[in-house]
């Protein structure tokens, strides 16, 4: 099997670094959501209600 290695440029790697901190802060909010839930309360969003906050989310912000 072939291994392959990713030699980025700089600017590539600060493009993938930020990428990724996209995605932990959007998937620490959904975690964040589930976590504030408890009996009583009205259930957290789930996957479709978190796929149109996210799609709102985007069309707001860059």
């Amino acid at each position: 099997m072939a291994k392959f290695r990713m030699y980025p440029t700089c600017a590539q790697e600060r493009q993938m670094l930020l990428h990724c901190a996209h995605a932990r802060y959007v998937w620490n909010l959904a975690v964040e959501q589930h976590a504030h839930w408890h009996p009583g309360r009205k259930a957290a969003p789930g996957f479709a209600e978190q796929c149109r906050q996210l799609t709102e989310a985007r069309r707001d912000n860059e």
